[in-house]
């Protein structure tokens, strides 16, 4: 009896990979930052996965999460990219192998797996919790706060590490919870951010301001979703909606934005105290108006052009 269905699932994901094409085609990020992973470090110590380092990259810690396809080579360079910017930034492996670009693989490594939860409406990824320490110990060994970045299947992950050093959350395109063989949220998976309670009460009880970003018609990241994220935290929340034609998804990645990624570095940069002065955002809007990030920490609207 099962087969029938595993045949049937294998056919929707084979559908989908245009859908989620966006996190696995070569993109502008490789061409302005082409990456080879001899150009990263596996460090030691930092807890219960592989955790690797750009090693030309200096300053504050910035924790990149991968996507779907694996820690593909569009992950790779938004790493360089990053570091390139005076971040230092670590890529945990979630799942799969360095360099990794495969959807089937990536899915049944991550979603068909124990250390993700894809489908359930208020359920956490149990990867959170290694997801957790390896925060903790980035951080105790660069001696400040630390920034999250989540991308597709992780993207809404940063919310549940607030706290504990993890200063900054910059979410792309979250993408769970999303229906199997729809490979996209359907009916209130739409309407949710796809963490327990406990873990979003965490993320509540945080004062630290967000960047959230998406294209504007993807069907991963509905609008439902950014909507939730707005309702529930409010002024804390800044975010970024991409005009763009159907099939854009990963706004940092694959499809690369560069507004997306300066106003993500800015962001990063105030938090992470590498930058003293209110930083202006390109993108980002606060409540529907134009944003910055102060050095206090806080967004504020921009009420007069610039």
């Amino acid at each position: 009896m099962n087969y029938p269905r595993r045949r049937f699932l294998r056919a929707a994901l084979g559908g989908a990979v245009g859908v989620f094409g966006g996190c696995a085609a070569q993109s502008e990020s490789i061409r302005r930052c082409p990456a080879a992973l001899d150009e990263f470090v596996l460090e030691k110590n930092l807890g219960p996965l592989p955790v690797y380092r750009y090693k030309s990259s200096a300053g504050p810690a910035v924790v990149l999460l991968h996507e779907l396809p694996g820690m593909s080579p569009d992950d790779l360079a938004l790493a360089k990219c990053l570091g390139q910017q005076g971040v230092s930034v670590y890529l945990p492996l979630l799942f799969g192998e360095p360099g990794q670009n495969r959807i089937f693989a990536g899915y049944f490594q991550s979603c068909a797996q124990a250390d993700f939860e894809c489908a359930a409406l208020s359920k956490s990824s149990p990867i959170i919790d290694k997801l957790r320490e390896v925060c903790r110990r980035v951080g105790e060994r660069a001696g400040g706060p630390t920034g999250v970045i989540g991308m597709c299947l992780t993207g809404t992950f940063p919310l549940a590490l607030l706290g504990d050093g993890v200063q900054a959350a910059v979410l792309c395109q979250p993408t769970l919870p999303f229906n199997a063989l729809f490979m996209r949220p359907i009916g209130a998976q739409r309407r949710v951010l796809g963490l327990a309670p406990e873990d979003l009460n965490r993320a509540l009880k945080s004062r630290v301001p967000i960047l959230a970003m998406r294209y504007r018609n993807d069907s991963l990241c509905p609008a439902e979703r950014f909507r939730a994220l707005r309702e529930t935290f409010r002024e804390r929340v800044a975010q970024i909606e991409i005009e763009s034609q159907n099939g854009r998804h990963s706004t940092l990645a694959a499809d690369f934005n560069f507004d997306a990624f300066s106003d993500a570095v800015s962001y990063l940069k105030v938090r992470l105290g590498a930058a003293n002065r209110p930083q202006r955002m390109k993108l980002a809007k606060l409540e529907g108006r134009p944003c910055e990030i102060g050095p206090d920490g806080r967004w504020r609207r921009i009420l007069s052009p610039p």
